[in-house]
């Protein structure tokens, strides 16, 4: 190849037309001649991947922050490291887990025909023999008319009911460990006295040719109380994902206990260190799965441990094999000092119904697209929500809010309420702020139907105005000037009503001889009302009554007799046989409301002359009376009249 002396520097010329302005791809790429405007266009496009705009010049250096200069493969090495890093996001499982909570054992009898004579049942220690004729040795049950009856005189023996010495001997003691009750059809339940697995060993056998045990030698089914809840992989109880026991694993995160197979039922605090030692990265958040509150503990959330059975293998699924990969819940709160993590008291948290958030591991690059926004990890409040009293109220659900200090709600602007309504949103309570125009209120609404105040003492320092929007009654308002005062506004009647009786009573009746402790009564029983009614001649006015039996006896009228008068004839005034005129005597009965003397003697009345009584009514008994004597009166006799009507 023949050599050129052609130097770069000085022989080829320098793109000397460049500008910043011009975008590579627009006019230089496409209207490319010779070198000149295809390095340009180099340039251009090296300008815009650096700045993305004609700020800078192509040469320029990479902007950076704090000077971190980066070449490409520093770039790729922090992509990498960056889209490796591990996220913990919180997912929720919504399969209902119930806590084992303590259950006594059971097992049932069957009885397929009666039993024989000396046939015999044994629950524990205690053998229970049929007989046909009833002897009265411990435990001994008379045999029934049918395999029903025996079984019923053998519940007696058991519970030692009724039919001591007729159904079952005399001689029988107590069971000590099972109750008894009849079941469905031909059978007998019996039941742990002590509840737990303690049940399941007592033995349950019988010698029998037409009966059996039909969950075999002994009860089934007790169960102890649990603070903690092996998780069911086939009941969809474990979390969805393979189990992360090491720190750079993704998956559920876990921690790995020492325990395996039957040691792997119990409680344990093993936890996977976080950032406090009341948040280790394996807390799962507990809800109660009836009403999707927190449940407490002695004021306290109950969280759970998630852990791992000690022969699962990192990033191994869950499984249902024990000494395999099961997982566990343990139940825990926070200590009195709220500075680490305690065991849940077991009566706290067994037989509640729960769901349970657990924790996730990802790579960043993996993280699911829902991940932040906490609906899955019941987060009271996501992002995106504002925490209302709603969501408080929520929360909190039936749980008390323990109170220490004192505190005050202030209604700080004239006029506004505070309301407790209904669930068809009417209200029951309401309280307005009314203090600059002396109008505030507490108001009970109309839907609340019955105002139960179960106070010891209810004391109204300024008296009571009851009904004031309609029939109004006051009692001890400052407008009365007597304390005690009950009275009624306007024109309304007052009345007082007792349930049973009516009482009056005072202070004056202490250290008298008055038997009655509570008072005068109104009335004793329902017939005096009507004997009221009776003697007054209708329903009359108390005042009126008293008044009238004041006024029962009118005075007395005395008058002489001026002219003998012989039998049967009017004696009167207006007959010129008397010198006064006697009273009217036509308001009551003329034979018991009048009394007649005569010189002292009291006179019998007679309806008329055929009584043949001492006198009778005359011709007229108003305005003044005529009487008639059956014998003659006498000039200068005196008559007396004292009517009572």
């Amino acid at each position: 190849m023949a050599r050129t002396f052609i130097r770069q520097e000085t022989q080829i010329r320098n793109s000397d037309a460049y500008t910043d302005t011009l975008a590579a791809g627009a006019t230089l790429e496409s209207g490319s001649t010779e070198i000149e405007t295809d390095l340009n266009g180099i340039r251009s496009q090296i300008n815009r991947i650096i700045w993305s705009t004609t700020s800078g010049n192509w040469y320029d250096d990479v902007p950076t922050i704090n000077s971190k200069q980066r070449g490409v493969r520093d770039l790729n090495f922090d992509l990498d490291e960056l889209e490796t890093q591990k996220v913990l996001c919180r997912e929720s499982l919504l399969t209902d887990i119930t806590v084992t909570a303590l259950t006594a054992a059971t097992n049932t009898l069957d009885a397929t025909a009666n039993f024989g004579n000396g046939e015999s049942v044994t629950t524990g220690t205690k053998t229970y023999t049929f007989e046909t004729i009833l002897t009265n040795v411990d435990g001994n049950v008379l045999i029934g008319g049918s395999a029903s009856d025996s079984l019923d005189n053998l519940i007696a023996a058991i519970n030692l009911g009724a039919g001591a010495g007729t159904v079952y001997a005399l001689a029988t003691t107590a069971n000590g460990f099972v109750s008894a009750l009849a079941g469905t059809g031909d059978t007998m339940d019996v039941t742990a006295l002590v509840a737990g697995t303690a049940g399941n060993v007592i033995v349950t056998t019988e010698l029998a040719a037409n009966a059996t045990w039909l969950d075999g030698a002994t009860l089934i089914g007790g169960t102890d109380a649990q603070n903690w809840e092996i998780l069911s992989f086939a009941g969809s109880e474990t979390p969805s994902g393979n189990a992360a026991v090491l720190l750079t694993t993704d998956g559920v995160v876990v921690a790995q206990s020492a325990l395996n197979g039957a040691g792997f039922n119990v409680h344990e605090l093993i936890e996977v260190v976080g950032g406090t030692a009341i948040y280790p990265k394996n807390l799962m958040i507990v809800r109660n799965a009836t009403n999707g509150q927190l449940i407490q503990s002695a004021g306290r959330d109950v969280f759970a441990l998630l852990q791992f059975e000690s022969t699962g293998v990192d990033g191994a699924a869950f499984d249902d094999v024990s000494g395999g990969a099961r997982a566990k819940l343990s139940f825990v709160r926070q200590n009195a000092g709220l500075d680490d993590l305690e065991a849940c008291p077991v009566g706290d948290i067994a037989g509640f119904t729960i769901n349970y958030a657990w924790v996730a591991r990802y790579q960043l690059d993996n993280v699911p697209e829902d991940c932040f926004l906490g609906q899955s990890s019941f987060v009271d409040g996501s992002a995106n929500t504002n925490v209302t009293r709603q969501l408080a109220y929520d929360n909190q659900g039936t749980t008390p809010v323990e109170l220490d200090t004192n505190a005050t709600l202030d209604l700080d602007t004239a006029g506004i309420t505070w309301i407790i309504r209904d669930l068809i949103n009417a209200n029951l309570l309401r309280i307005l702020e009314g203090s600059t125009g002396g109008t505030s209120e507490i108001q009970f609404g109309s839907s609340v139907d019955v105002f139960n105040n179960d106070a010891i003492v209810n004391d109204f320092a300024s008296g009571i105005q009851a009904a004031t929007g309609g029939v109004e009654i006051d009692v001890g308002v400052s407008v009365i000037t007597d304390t005690g005062t009950i009275e009624t506004t306007g024109t309304n009647d007052l009345r007082i009503f007792g349930a049973r009786e009516l009482f009056l009573d005072d202070v004056n009746q202490v250290g008298s001889t008055w038997a009655q402790t509570n008072g005068i009564k109104l009335s004793d029983t329902t017939g005096e009302w009507d004997a009221y009614e009776t003697a007054f001649g209708g329903e009359v006015s108390l005042l009126a009554g008293i008044t009238a039996a004041y006024n029962r006896r009118k005075p007395k009228v005395y008058a002489n007799v001026t002219v003998t008068t012989t039998a049967d004839l009017n004696v009167s005034l207006a007959d010129a046989n008397l010198d006064v005129a006697l009273p009217n005597m036509s308001g009551g009965s003329f034979l018991t409301d009048y009394d007649v003397f005569l010189n002292g003697d009291l006179l019998r009345p007679g309806a008329d002359a055929t009584a043949n009584n001492d006198y009778y009514p005359g011709t007229a008994l108003s305005p003044a009376a005529q009487l008639r004597f059956e014998f003659t009166v006498k000039i200068n006799d005196v008559l007396c009249v004292i009517p009572y009507a």
